[in-house]
């Protein structure tokens, strides 16, 4: 009798982990997973921050396809331009710019990568857009797919088949590392844009700034004849910068400057930036080069807020250690008016991040890119994150270049969203019509609450493409 008793005791305590180990990798196996997703293809997204080309270079791209000995080709394109090869060798367009000579090198490191979730992210473009299993083609099967691929960019409607009827995506926030948004003869009419700040933070002196035309502020004064200076005339040009940037169509700032410094921007006085400013580099010690960045990067915080033009940071996966969101804290909690959508989830700063966002209701949290730098860490993100903060406050994006990268990226975010929200619902921490009520926040509706300038190019049901399977 004890020892039956024991077994019993031993298989009551023991229920839950194997419960745990029965679901544990099914989670989209299961019901709940397939009823949540398939509402969630339903909704059209609103994607936060994309680098997805305009139309002039999509047909430029195009015209080297149809070259006789082409510098390029689509496949290798689009995997190039997309983050599997960061930090990982892939090989480049043959010599003799021949399909099969390429790839007869690039698929042996390819087939090294298919566990990353830099290179799953890409997959469904495969699967959905051209029915094929990537992992198993053959050299004619890749050939053919190539093929199959630049006769597609020929097609006029190619970028709205893919973006909006396929990947059902209404609306697309570029940052065109500029200051002002793209003409609108150069723009896909569902593309908007931030105005990214980066070297606007990093212009001390004209010399740091006059190689990027488009993002430079002393070139925009310059054509609108307005003197800067001193310091006190570049923030007032920073002032007169946003309020055009926002007149043009402008729904938020971009600062993507954690890959060249710390995001530790501390409170500087107006005497200590006045040190740099009108002075080149040579001349400057890199603590005063700091704290004159520091010292806009305030005055931006503060300009954000009075054109109510959210302020979008990079954080995480940079400058390491120096991207942790943490490094924010002290300009958040000195801007509560300001509206902060923190970046990549702090990537791995996952956690931290959370933290951040909890603390100070003035913070929003975008996943973008981070499913496809790790699904695993995007999932547990998700879950975490509904675990400390309101479900309003949560976006995504796809952060790509090209149009099949960003097609892939937006199928595989949709994936990793449903299977956290389908993991809370079978752990019994969500009930299922609120899973799909947050997935739809997280697509759509978070982006139009933190932005709200998008709402002015939403457009009406009768002009939205239908999406198609």
């Amino acid at each position: 009798m004890r020892s039956f008793l024991r077994l019993v005791f031993l298989v009551v305590l023991l229920l839950p982990a194997f419960v745990l180990f029965a679901r544990a990798g099914d989670t989209k196996d299961t019901e709940v997973y397939a009823r949540i997703k398939a509402y969630l293809d339903t909704v059209r997204g609103i994607d936060t921050h994309t680098h997805l080309i305009d139309p002039h270079t999509a047909e430029r791209v195009r015209q080297q396809y149809d070259m006789e000995n082409p510098p390029t080709c689509a496949l290798e394109r689009t995997w190039r331009v997309s983050y599997l090869t960061w930090a990982h060798p892939l090989a480049p367009w043959s010599k003799d710019r021949k399909f099969d000579t390429w790839w007869k090198v690039a698929e042996p490191q390819l087939r090294n990568y298919r566990a990353r979730s830099a290179y799953r992210s890409m997959l469904p473009l495969y699967t959905d857009l051209y029915g094929v299993d990537f992992d198993t083609l053959t050299l004619d099967q890749a050939r053919a797919l190539n093929e199959r691929m630049e006769k597609n960019y020929k097609r006029p409607d190619w970028p709205e088949e893919v973006l909006l009827r396929r990947a059902n995506t209404e609306l697309f926030v570029v940052d065109a590392f500029s200051l002002m948004p793209r003409p609108k003869d150069n723009t896909f009419p569902f593309q908007t844009y931030v105005c990214n700040v980066q070297r606007v933070i990093n212009g001390f002196h004209p010399s740091e700034t006059k190689r990027f035309p488009l993002a430079d502020p002393y070139a925009f004064a310059a054509e609108r004849k307005i003197p800067v200076k001193t310091l006190d005339d570049y923030v007032a040009l920073l002032d007169r910068i946003l309020a055009e940037a926002k007149k043009a169509g402008a729904v938020g700032l971009k600062s993507p400057n954690a890959y060249e410094r710390t995001l530790k921007y501390v409170w500087t006085p107006k005497h200590l930036a006045e040190q740099a400013f009108g002075k080149p580099r040579k001349e400057l010690t890199p603590a005063q080069i700091k704290a004159f960045q520091d010292y806009v990067f305030w005055r931006l915080a503060e300009l954000s807020a009075k054109h109510e033009l959210p302020f979008q940071i990079h954080t995480g996966h940079a400058k390491i250690p120096d991207s942790n969101p943490m490094n924010l804290v002290p300009v958040i909690q000195a801007n509560p008016k300001t509206r902060f959508i923190l970046f990549h989830g702090g990537f791995p700063w996952v956690s931290e991040v959370g933290m951040v966002a909890l603390k100070y209701p003035n913070v929003y949290l975008d996943s973008v890119w981070m499913p496809t730098l790790s699904y695993t860490l995007g999932k547990r993100g998700y879950k975490e994150w509904l675990d400390m903060i309101s479900s309003n406050r949560i976006m995504w994006g796809s952060d790509l270049f090209t149009i099949e990268g960003t097609y892939g990226a937006t199928r595989y975010a949709r994936q990793c969203i449903a299977e956290a929200l389908a993991e809370k619902v079978l752990d019994k921490e969500l009930r299922e019509e609120d899973a799909r009520r947050i997935g739809r926040q997280i697509l759509r509706e978070n982006a139009l609450e933190a932005l709200p300038l998008l709402k002015k190019h939403l457009k009406s049901p009768a002009e939205t493409p239908k999406p198609s399977t």
